[in-house]
């Protein structure tokens, strides 16, 4: 029986060595974070760059929409930025608009050149392919003089009135057979387009914050048909869902759902600063915010990688972008974002959302991808394996990760916030004299403000503004800070 169970075994991995393997994925040897096909780390730099909110629509506005892919993509990937997100169901980018199976050819073009020009410049894609909350037929509606009082504002870019035929509601679609009928048309019309083999695709996300369409029982049989469906038609790539921001305490109770379904290769959280928010910590300090999101996932599971998905600041209630990013020309919203989630236990930074003129391009922010990419140069979570910690002194944050050799420390100045900075228009002060609670050791360190990297001894930090990053030997960590 010994041996047949030994010759089992070796059979089942001759078999799986000889499969072949996902461009990326959730890496064998470290589940909390992400590899090559060919077994190297890979840490995302990412953030969300989905769609054109301004020129679809407009005389010669598929031109535009693609030179402002160009211009975003290209500069992102100047500065060490490896991984995107776009929306396939947003109207600038949608191949399928108006009837099943009829595909718009300048639409087309566009999503297949945006997927060129990533695999030429080496970013990886997530594609989400729907983020619609209505199924109406806006037309019919405004012709019975809107009976159910329909914003047609919000209907034009999250109403898809081609499945109206089909369904009247969103509980509807899920449980129509034609309506995944139609889904799957979309998603086949992406694989003849080469997708599923292409080098950058690396995930397919089935929707845009599903949770925003119907409550989680309604979509609940819907989600657990989908994502064996797309991982069935995309084996090279994997497949995810995601729930819209952890704000509420309705969130817990979805985001425990999610972290449940196994079928998701890995987890996700949206999270905004957000001055209507219930829960009080995504009203503080943008660290915090997406720190604590990272934890929220890590504290559910630990056997996948978790991604802050969307991060980002907005008005209250999410009314539109955040009144204060017109101040925010250094990016320090940006900045703890990318660097909090990561240095939380996240297999990435923190992916903002507002990209496009509202703020990351419209600051031209994008070199702080670029800093962080160089803050984490060389790393190697897996064989680190890498466990995140926590400690604080009187004026510093630090959130660090515990590897089997290196310890990698983000310490984040507690006095000058995007409050501070923004609101009340303080610069931050240049730090003197403080200490991390290290011994017997050298400090590596790198400011990512100034671009600079100096070695000093331990304890004493060098002068810096906002934030430094500090890498000791593992063991200067033990039994000094406690685990998140």
């Amino acid at each position: 029986m010994k041996n047949l169970l030994l010759i089992g075994f070796c059979v089942a991995s001759v078999a799986l060595s000889g499969a072949e393997r996902r461009n990326i994925e959730v890496s064998q040897r470290n589940p909390r974070y992400f590899e090559t096909a060919d077994g190297k780390p890979w840490i995302p730099i990412g953030c969300n760059i989905c769609f054109d909110r301004l020129y679809d629509g407009m005389e010669h506005g598929n031109e535009a929409v693609r030179a402002n892919f160009d211009r975003w993509l290209r500069r992102f990937a100047a500065n060490g930025g490896n991984c995107v997100r776009l929306w396939a169901g947003h109207k600038s980018l949608e191949v399928m608009p108006d009837k099943p199976g009829v595909f718009d050819p300048e639409r087309t073009k566009t999503l297949k050149g945006i997927i060129a020009l990533c695999e030429e410049l080496g970013i990886k894609v997530k594609i989400t392919f729907e983020s619609f909350r209505m199924c109406l037929d806006v037309n019919a509606l405004s012709k019975a003089k809107n009976p159910k009082g329909i914003n047609f504002n919000y209907n034009d870019a999250f109403n898809r009135a081609l499945y109206a035929p089909y369904a009247k509601n969103m509980e509807e679609f899920y449980k129509s057979e034609e309506c995944r009928r139609i889904y799957l048309l979309k998603a086949q019309y992406m694989k003849d387009l080469g997708f599923g083999d292409s080098p950058s695709v690396y995930c397919w996300e089935l929707w845009n914050e599903i949770n925003s369409t119907a409550p989680m029982h309604v979509n609940r049989h819907w989600s657990k048909w989908a994502i064996p469906e797309l991982k069935k038609m995309f084996p090279k790539q994997m497949v995810v869902n995601n729930l819209g921001s952890f704000s509420d305490v309705s969130a817990y109770q979805m985001y425990d759902e999610l972290a449940n379904d196994t079928a998701n290769d890995f987890l996700q959280v949206h999270r905004y600063l957000d001055a209507g928010a219930c829960l009080d910590v995504c009203r503080g300090p943008m660290d915090i915010v997406s720190a604590s999101s990272v934890r929220e996932l890590l504290d559910r599971r630990q056997d996948r990688p978790a991604i802050v998905a969307e991060i980002g600041a907005v008005q209250a209630n999410h009314a539109g972008p955040f009144p204060y990013y017109p101040f925010d020309k250094e990016g320090t919203l940006l900045h703890d974002a990318i660097f909090a989630a990561f240095f939380a236990g996240s297999a990435g930074c923190g992916q903002f959302w507002h990209w496009d003129h509202q703020y990351l391009d419209g600051n031209n922010l994008w070199w702080h991808f670029a800093r962080f990419a160089k803050a984490i140069e060389g790393l190697d979570p897996i064989a680190e394996g890498f466990r995140p910690f926590y400690t604080e002194s009187r004026r510093l944050r630090m959130y660090g990760l515990r590897g089997n050799k290196t310890a990698i420390v983000w310490c984040r100045d507690k006095m000058s916030d995007w409050e501070s900075e923004l609101v009340k228009g303080n610069e931050p002060e240049l730090l003197n004299n403080e200490c991390v609670p290290f011994r017997n050791c050298k400090l590596v360190c790198y400011l990512p403000w100034e671009d600079r990297n100096v070695t000093v001894d331990a304890p004493k930090l060098p002068p810096f503004k906002h934030s430094i990053v500090v890498k000791v030997p593992a063991n200067a960590v033990e039994g000094i800070v406690r685990a998140h």
